[in-house]
């Protein structure tokens, strides 16, 4: 059941309706439902690791709670590390280290056969479980209290709005609103919000990642077949691809809970504006970028600044050296956290790199046009490795960019409107987030004072969506990390 689809939205429906019609105190029973059902509908058997990463947290959080002695505490933190992660790392990543130890065994000259498993990885376990590791390490903090209510928790972890790829929430924000004492009552503004969020977030996933896809494809699908121009062209389409497919489904995820009257976390705010890799990791995959400067990047600062207690270390000062390990560190995590293959971990070690020298060098202009399109480039350069199959693809279209320009390619017959269409998509986007970025107090379509001027805009906006989008049922590319 995919968001973006006919049969997610009367399912949307169908759970609004309910809610509002319903005793508060039985809400949390119908969004259980709700939640296993929309996860069941992907591959039911994984509802019993689903079920078993909640049950394991829930009574293991209070154990932890309990705990006087902070370092029997410490020991019920690191057993549930070990359990999320084990399981992620056996479904996600066990095949992968595998492989490459394997590989590094061919090359020392050990010829040992490692086996390979046969499994598929649980849609969205990447995602719920960084939401349910926040949980423990909030609880283990004292930040926030083990949620008493078993329902409770089980929703908070299968939010069926979130579950498959985020916003990744905190326990802190999204567990008192799912609180079963919570009475949320029928709000026309909640249900304006959700909708308009969800319209918007259907014109960038249906309209312009769908539409770019088909190029995108098209020139990947045939690597050899093309030249410099053309994969200038394609990566741009997918620059636009992945942040509209993605920033699509936050929207829509976020739409569908504030229809619930559920507030999530922000996920985007017009990244390919910004002006340095740190500007752009504030705009781009909020959540993601701020559960692991919380839970990742300032823990391993705070490890390294206790172990190195020298103002300098090969004539490196000791703030820089400790701010470039942990963000390379924190980077290569990022990467690895996307996807099982090398060419998401290259990924994520340049942001870790870039951003390291920024730090370091500090070569930021006065002038923000020119450092919106310095780290636009960046990113596009950075978005070659994402996007290919392996390291040596992603190598060999790097040099085609450099040294073999060649022709642009462009499909023949009726297919040729496909990039058309797909240009004409991405000037949208970029004019709207362009008049929000650098005119937002000018005049404005979607939230006009006049009401005649909102309902037209919505409605060129479904108009479009019907008329240009691609409806064939594509799956959002983060339900896939």
């Amino acid at each position: 059941m995919n968001s973006s689809s006919i049969s997610y939205l009367a399912f949307l429906s169908i759970v609004v309706l309910i809610y509002y019609s319903i005793n508060f105190r039985y809400r949390w029973v119908l969004l259980l439902l709700a939640c296993y059902s929309f996860y069941a509908f992907w591959k039911p058997g994984y509802l019993l690791l689903l079920a078993g990463t909640t049950i394991i947290n829930y009574f293991l959080a209070f154990a932890m709670a309990r705990q006087s002695e902070k370092t029997r505490k410490r020991k019920f933190l690191i057993i549930l590390l070990i359990s999320n992660l084990g399981f992620l790392f056996f479904f996600k990543y066990f095949n992968f280290f595998s492989a490459s130890l394997q590989y590094l065994l061919h090359g020392a000259g050990v010829h040992f056969k490692i086996p390979l498993l046969n499994i598929i990885m649980p849609i969205g376990i990447s995602f719920y479980t960084l939401q349910t590791i926040g949980y423990i390490i909030d609880v283990y903090h004292g930040k926030i209290k083990p949620e008493k209510h078993f329902g409770t928790f089980a929703v908070y972890v299968s939010f069926f709005p979130i579950v498959l790829s985020g916003p990744i929430e905190r326990s802190i924000h999204l567990l008192p609103q799912l609180h079963r004492e919570n009475k949320i009552t029928f709000s026309y503004e909640n249900v304006s919000k959700g909708v308009k969020l969800i319209i918007l977030g259907l014109f960038y996933k249906l309209v312009v990642a769908d539409r770019a896809a088909i190029y995108v494809n098209t020139v990947f699908s045939n690597s050899d077949k093309h030249f410099g121009l053309t994969y200038i062209v394609a990566m741009i389409f997918f620059s636009f691809q992945i942040y509209c497919d993605f920033a699509g489904y936050s929207s829509v995820a976020i739409g569908s809970a504030k229809l619930l009257g559920v507030d999530i976390l922000p996920n985007f705010n017009r990244p390919y504006f910004a002006s340095s890799f740190k500007d752009f990791w504030r705009r781009w995959h909020i959540s993601l970028s701020t559960w692991l400067r919380d839970y990742v990047y300032l823990p391993l600062a705070y490890s390294f600044s206790r172990m190195w207690k020298k103002e300098k270390y090969l004539r490196i000062r000791t703030d820089r050296l400790i701010y470039f390990c942990a963000i390379f560190s924190t980077f290569f995590i990022c990467g690895l956290w996307h996807g099982a293959n090398w060419t998401f971990i290259v990924w994520g070690c340049l942001h870790g790199f870039f951003l390291a020298g920024e730090n370091l060098l500090r070569l930021k202009t006065k002038r923000r046009i020119l450092n919106i399109g310095i780290t636009y480039f960046l990113i596009l350069f950075t978005w070659i490795f994402f996007r290919s199959v392996s390291i040596d693809d992603a190598f060999s279209i790097v040099i085609k960019i450099f040294t073999k320009p060649g022709s642009l390619f462009l499909p023949q017959g009726p297919d040729i409107v496909a990039p058309i269409y797909t240009g004409l998509a991405i000037l949208i986007i970029v004019i709207t987030e362009l008049k929000q970025e650098f005119f937002p107090s000018r005049f404005s379509f979607f939230n006009n004072e006049r009401e005649f001027v909102r309902i037209f805009s919505y409605a060129a906006i479904i108009g479009l969506i019907l008329s240009l989008g691609v409806f064939d049922g594509g799956q959002f590319i983060y339900s896939q990390f």
